[in-house]
């Protein structure tokens, strides 16, 4: 709903600023006309060169707006300033603007009709003269400014940040498999420690003094084996072996 009522209102500016241009181009035109001759070809070059400069304040005021959508947040206040104002948007607006200021500043110059307030007030009509037909270079500014749609919050685009959270991503990915490996490492070392510690049993009962102990860890690591195998292995007879299975059963 918000977006929708911000692209409702974008639209109603733009709507207001070509009423505004529509408005003041029959002035640029007039003064247009005036440095050309009194014919049909003359009266269509004055009307082309109207439209052609107040059509650039229009392009180039929408440029303006996009171009400062895109200022980078994070850089120092003379970085800011040098991309908004430094830029041959701001210097192209500022020529058509001043031609067209100074056509409709002439207009209202050549057509100004006397006001009572100008003698009731003691109000120079030079001040309605600027007002009315040499504003437009500020008009046109303020409304770069407002249909811009740039923000203060964090979520504008800057290729610093971006590449700032791509290395803290990937060095904590890093961190995330040393991690792991290192766990791995002692599951490892436990699961080896254990069959150490196995082994080393096994070896123990292996070197009893009981020859039933001998026997009896034999069979257990060595299911399979013959009774022969077994009597080899612990030191001791067949015979033996053969009573300590059967009356371990």
């Amino acid at each position: 709903m918000k977006t929708f009522t911000n692209n409702l209102t974008t639209k109603l500016l733009w709507a207001v600023f070509l009423a505004l241009l529509g408005v003041l181009l029959p002035h640029t035109a007039w003064l247009f006309g005036r440095f050309e001759p009194a014919t049909t070809g003359g009266l269509a070059a004055a009307w082309a060169g109207a439209f052609a400069f107040e059509s650039a304040i229009a392009v180039l005021v929408h440029k303006l707006a996009r171009h400062w959508e895109s200022t980078p947040k994070r850089s120092q206040t003379w970085a800011k300033v040098r991309y908004r104002w430094l830029n041959a948007y701001v210097a192209g607006l500022a020529i058509a603007a001043a031609v067209s200021a100074l056509a409709n500043l002439a207009h209202a110059v050549e057509y100004g009709q006397g006001l009572q307030i100008f003698a009731a007030w003691g109000i120079p009509a030079q001040v309605y003269q600027v007002a009315f037909g040499g504003a437009l270079p500020l008009v046109s500014l303020l409304f770069a400014r407002v249909l811009s749609n740039e923000t203060t919050s964090e979520d504008i685009p800057d290729p610093a940040l971006d590449e700032a959270k791509k290395t803290i991503a990937e060095l904590r990915s890093q961190v995330r498999q040393s991690e792991q490996q290192r766990l791995d490492a002692e599951v490892r070392a436990r699961d080896a420690e254990t069959r150490f510690a196995a082994i080393g049993d096994f070896f123990a009962r292996l070197n009893a003094p009981e020859k039933r102990e001998r026997i009896i860890a034999v069979r257990e690591r060595w299911p399979g084996l013959p009774n022969s195998a077994v009597a080899i292995i612990a030191e001791t007879s067949p015979g033996y072996v053969s009573d300590v299975v059967n009356g371990s059963q």
